[in-house]
Parts: C-alpha cells; sequence; structure tokens
C-alpha cells in the first residue's frame, strides 16, 4: 500500500502536515510506504489548458516545463492519495488547486490513473471554512471515479498557529479513526 500525503500548505512544517503525517504514518506502522509530496517546494505553475495531455495521452503534461510530471508519476503509483490544504480566505489553497488541475486533468483526458484509488482529505483552519474546503477535495476524489472512506467526523481541525492542531483532541481522534477506516479498506480492496 503506497501512502502519498499531499500538502498544500506553504508551511512545510504546520498544521496540515501534522494531520496528513498523522494519518499517513500510522499507514506507514501498518505496513504502508509513506510518501510527502510538499507542494511549495516545486516548481509548479497552474494548468495552461493547452489540451497537449489529451491529444497525446501518454499520461504525461506537456504544457509547462516544471516539476508537474514529478507529482503526476508520484499520484499515478499511490494506491492511496491523502491531500491536505488549510483554509486560505475561506478555501483551498492554490498550491493544492494546482495538484488537483493538473494531476485531474492528465488523468481524466489519458488513462483515468486516479479511478478506484483510494483518497482523503485533512483540513485545518483558525475559525471557519473546513467544510467548504473539505468538500472542495472530496469534490475532485469523486469526480476522479475515487473511493473516499470516512470516519467519526469529518476529517478537519481548529489551530492557528503551527503545532496548534494537537491541542484538538476530536480532531486527532477522527484522524486516527481515518487511519483506521483508510487501511482496513485498502486490505478489502486488494
Amino acid at each position: 500500500m503506497r501512502v502519498l500525503c499531499v500538502n498544500g500548505s506553504p508551511r512545510r512544517d504546520g498544521n496540515t502536515a501534522i494531520m496528513l503525517r498523522r494519518v499517513g504514518k500510522r499507514l506507514e506502522n501498518a505496513g504502508g510506504i509513506f510518501d510527502e509530496l510538499y507542494l511549495e517546494g516545486l516548481n509548479l505553475q497552474p494548468c495552461g489548458a493547452c489540451g497537449v495531455c489529451a491529444q497525446i495521452k501518454d499520461g504525461r503534461c506537456h504544457g509547462r516545463d516544471d516539476d508537474g510530471n514529478q507529482m503526476i508519476e508520484r499520484s499515478r503509483t499511490a494506491d492511496i492519495i491523502l491531500l491536505g490544504s488549510p483554509v486560505y480566505f475561506g478555501s483551498l489553497t492554490a498550491q493544492i488547486k494546482i495538484y488537483m488541475d493538473r494531476v485531474g486533468y492528465v488523468s481524466r483526458t489519458g488513462d483515468c490513473f486516479l479511478r478506484r484509488k483510494i483518497g482523503a482529505a485533512v483540513v485545518p483552519a483558525r475559525r471557519a471554512g473546513q467544510l467548504f474546503t473539505f468538500a472542495e477535495l472530496n469534490m475532485w476524489f469523486h469526480i476522479n471515479g475515487m473511493v473516499v472512506p470516512g470516519s467519526r467526523y469529518w476529517n478537519i481541525g481548529h489551530a492557528l498557529k503551527e503545532g496548534e492542531i494537537l491541542n484538538d483532541a476530536e480532531a486527532l481522534a477522527t484522524l486516527d479513526e481515518l487511519a483506521e477506516n483508510l487501511e482496513w479498506l485498502a486490505r478489502r480492496i486488494r
């Protein structure tokens, strides 16, 4: 079971990373291979809607000379994709949006490599916007034909400063149950 944790936060070790790692490391402890994709550290541009990937259909992006094909390939080899984004002005970050557009477009116009992979999202925020952001991430899973398990609550948490998510006991319990459900589902799908 290959687990790709896609961190859409500009803060490498912020609350989004803590949430993703909590789930990802539990899956790693259960025998999974943990791969952390930190988007802020990559050279990425938004999708240019050139449509070349839809014409060539080789599973690659041809419209940008950046690190996009690296994230596409890492997504292709994953069994589980965890997306994490903090809430910025009531929505997801530009970094995770680039990931969703580029990876999703190449998959949907090619061999649909995201279909039947397992997906889950985590979303921290100071006060509000988590549910809208959580819904955006989950809609991406659904339009790509992915399987999305639930937990005891939505995979959201309240935090502002780096590390404050560790004070949200309900969020941590939700993440732990999410990890259990992801492991259970991955074993059933295999």
